[in-house]
């Protein structure tokens, strides 16, 4: 069941509770994005099970808003990401967000096709340019760091933002994207994160770039 393979991220940041989605890419390691945990002061990871985890940041790109965090004893099922080349426009699934406590809610989605956002970088006014799918999916508090699954389980991209401007339109970061970030982390060792100081809104509305 894909849905064991997902999380939830949970967390204090700046004096209220951040929370987001996950998924596994390894036995010890899951996926979200950098918005969701760069500004927490410790990070908790609850399962399906319901366990709740100790997890700590391992890599974090805030150009692509991607995190990796390890989770000891996590003994996860990974699922698998899907090259973009086998990913055409108008592939279907399910986005697999945790937008309460107690259970994963998957939500259709439907790619309609590949674009480049441009957006302010994670906790900066630096504007960059992120590969991305153009999804149409009602994508809710608490998705972000969502996996997109096709029909064959895998994962094709992760839910990063919304727009306010057009109703059931999402942006997700391309799989391959963190592929590469996984294959280039050292996920044994865990890395600094800004913290609070340098919290700012996370994006939420790209709609015109």
């Amino acid at each position: 069941m894909v849905a064991d393979s997902t999380v939830r991220i949970v967390g204090p940041s700046c004096g209220r509770t951040q929370e987001g989605s996950g998924f596994a890419v390894a036995d010890d390691i899951v996926a979200t994005n950098a918005h969701v945990v760069a500004t927490l002061d410790e990070i908790h990871v609850r399962t399906l099970d319901g366990r709740d985890l100790p997890g700590e940041v391992v890599a974090l790109d805030l150009v692509d808003d991607l995190a990796l965090v390890r989770v000891p004893g996590g003994g996860f099922t990974p699922l698998e990401l899907a090259p973009d080349e086998e990913v055409p426009d108008g592939t279907t699934g399910a986005l697999i967000g945790w937008e309460d406590d107690a259970t994963p809610e998957p939500v259709p989605f439907r790619i309609d096709r590949p674009v480049t956002v441009r957006i302010e970088k994670v906790l900066d006014t630096e504007r960059i340019e992120r590969p991305s799918w153009l999804v149409a999916a009602d994508v809710e508090s608490g998705d972000s760091g969502a996996a997109l699954v096709d029909a064959r389980g895998r994962v094709v991209g992760v839910a990063y933002a919304t727009t306010r401007r057009n109703a059931g339109v999402a942006y997700a970061t391309r799989a391959s994207v963190l592929a590469r970030l996984l294959a280039s982390s050292d996920t044994t060792v865990p890395v600094d994160v800004p913290g609070c100081a340098k919290a700012v809104e996370a994006p939420g509305d790209t709609s015109g770039y």
